[in-house]
């Protein structure tokens, strides 16, 4: 249940940043339609194990990693989707607070850029960061 909190706490983050620029968000299980041409990120909740850090058992400890894929038309400069690395890692920076409902958390590694991947008519760059939490059972 609070994976799920602590999906929203970081997707409402990410949506206000991006509603202040010109840039759209395609998060998990949401209806979206790119654009021809445009630059869109992707978000994603990679969820890890639940555990609980007290022998009585009274709160839950949730870990994971939180990927946003940034996804530009071929052509289109990396430069581009580093800016937006940067402008990601700034948002997310290590210990800053998630919450959301009973969820208290922090971003717990820094942002990380992965390769970027190629196709015929765009190219994705994966940035992720790790994300740990915990809520009462």
């Amino acid at each position: 249940m609070s994976h799920s909190l602590a999906r929203q706490a970081i997707e409402e983050k990410l949506n206000s940043w991006a509603k202040g620029r010109p840039i759209r968000v395609a998060f998990q299980a949401s209806s979206f339609t790119p654009e021809v041409g445009e630059t869109y990120l992707r978000g994603y909740l990679l969820p890890s194990g639940t555990s609980t850090p007290h022998l009585a058992g009274e709160a839950l400890e949730f870990r994971g990693v939180y990927q946003v894929s940034i996804v530009c038309p071929s052509g289109q400069s990396l430069g581009i989707a580093e800016s937006l690395v940067d402008e990601i890692t700034s948002l997310f920076r290590v210990d800053s607070r998630l919450s959301r409902g009973d969820f208290e958390g922090i971003v717990a590694g820094p942002v990380e850029q992965g390769p970027a991947i190629f196709d015929d008519a765009s190219y994705i760059v994966p940035a992720s960061f790790a994300y740990r939490g915990a809520a009462d059972q």
